[in-house]
């Protein structure tokens, strides 16, 4: 029998009256009524508690079978921290995560009972999952929920910084990877066309077409090209691809160093021909000197090329040579220049002779009395001009091949090369002697967008 308690109508007396029940039950979550006579055997259990653990109260078992007690303070009135074990769990049960109560004794002398009033400790909303739990078994009134749920909450804003710091991580890397993709775009650019060329590009100007009135264009080819292939049976043509293309390779890059010392602009590669161009798109008026000397270089960095098949340095090239009007335009990131200047390069290229450079009469007067050797190659029949006089270029004596190449001069050397400098701002007659003093040149160039040591071409 159960002693239900109201107070009277004067609020001064409690009146009690007994209550019978054929059979008793604790309707709760998470309580224990353990038989303290019997070695704390559990009596009663909660709905949700049985859930979790299995034959608690079906099999009369003790509390210790089921629980280790974690904590137990001296006075009734402390909290008591139950934890199951794992091996007493059922086999389907081991592999939950091990469940924590944590709750008040209350002795209840008349039945001789210890009455346990617990809540779980979870930590997480996961936890509660992983414990087939819901919020809602937690008592209402209990402080577990709130702290879950802020629990829940930090978490979440962890999380949510850690995204933030990852996103922050991959844009750095994305950053870093577009810098160095923008890098190579504009290495690529500048290799195409001359630098304020693609600067313009790059700030989205239109680059206008335009027409010099002076400039040199220079073609050459490689004379024994077609013989290395035509020496070749099919089957060692594809063996010998790389040794070929190699040969190209280290020859064009040679080249391409010296349009740098000499400050001119290589237009177009195709093959074996490489065209240049001097005095565009900057006019210069030292542009046919330049040209000439680059001339001259490429004859001697040829030598050091070898020949695949014969292993022998190869006959380089055929040289043309012309000045004259030109004229120019970009389009789509391509320099092309154009007009009657080229045709006539091109045709000096094709009736000279190998590894000499046929120069045209207006090439030959804009370099005589400047310390070049030249000698007359004779007439040649030229398209749309009838019969032409041409020139070879030999040699610059004012300069050594060190110098054409643009290698640093010996320090016992110094004052000629001083003297040659200082000659070239002058005279404009020759290029700079030196690597350094060719990019500070360029410098200049860049700056005050006319040639450096040289009057502008008016």
């Amino acid at each position: 029998s159960v002693t239900r308690l109201r107070y009277s109508s004067n609020h001064n007396a409690l009146h009690s009256w007994p209550i019978t029940f054929e059979h008793c039950y604790i309707i709760a979550l998470f309580i224990l009524l353990l038989d303290a006579s019997i070695q704390l055997q559990v009596r009663q259990a909660g709905v949700t508690i049985q859930k979790i653990v299995p034959g608690l109260q079906s099999r009369c078992g003790q509390l210790d079978q089921y629980f280790n007690i974690c904590s137990i303070r001296k006075f009734i009135n402390s909290h008591f921290v139950l934890r199951t074990q794992r091996d007493r769990m059922p086999m389907a049960w081991r592999e939950r995560p091990i469940l924590e109560l944590r709750g008040q004794m209350l002795w209840m002398p008349p039945l001789h009972c210890m009455l346990y009033v617990a809540s779980p400790l979870p930590r997480s909303l996961q936890e509660l999952e992983e414990q087939s739990m819901h919020l809602s078994d937690i008592a209402p009134h209990d402080a577990t929920r709130d702290l879950i749920l802020l629990n829940q909450q930090r978490l979440a804003e962890m999380e949510l910084s850690n995204q933030l710091e990852r996103k922050k991580e991959e844009l750095h890397q994305l950053s870093k990877h577009l810098e160095e993709e923008k890098q190579k775009t504009e290495n690529l650019l500048y290799a195409m066309l001359p630098k304020h060329v693609a600067n313009q590009l790059k700030e989205g100007k239109r680059v206008e077409a335009g027409e010099f009135e002076e400039c040199t264009v220079l073609f050459s080819d490689v004379v024994t090209f077609t013989n290395i292939c035509s020496e070749c049976e099919p089957i060692q043509i594809v063996s010998m691809l790389n040794s070929i293309v190699s040969m190209l390779n280290s020859m064009y890059l040679k080249f391409d160093r010296l349009t740098t010392v000499h400050n001119v602009y290589n237009v177009e590669t195709i093959g074996d021909a490489y065209m240049v161009v001097g005095g565009v798109p900057i006019p210069m008026s030292s542009h046919t000197e330049r040209v000439a000397n680059f001339a001259l270089g490429m004859i001697i960095a040829a030598k050091g090329v070898t020949n695949p098949v014969t292993g022998c340095p190869i006959q380089v090239i055929e040289v043309g040579l012309h000045s004259g009007r030109q004229g120019w335009l970009v389009r789509r990131c391509l320099c092309i220049v154009c007009l009657e200047t080229v045709n006539m390069a091109s045709q000096m290229e094709s009736h000279g002779l190998p590894d000499t450079i046929n120069l045209s009469p207006s090439v030959y007067h804009a370099l005589r009395n400047k310390g070049y050797q030249m000698e007359e190659h004779g007439e040649i029949e030229v398209k749309c001009k009838g019969r032409m006089r041409t020139y070879f270029l030999q040699r610059n004596i004012k300069v050594t091949e060190s110098e054409i190449m643009g290698l640093l001069v010996p320090n016992a050397d110094s004052d000629r090369k001083m003297n040659h400098s200082t000659q070239a701002s002058h005279t404009g007659s020759n290029c700079s002697i030196t690597v350094e003093n060719e990019t500070k040149e360029r410098e200049q160039q860049q700056n005050s967008g006319d040639c450096s040591n040289n009057r502008p071409l008016h």
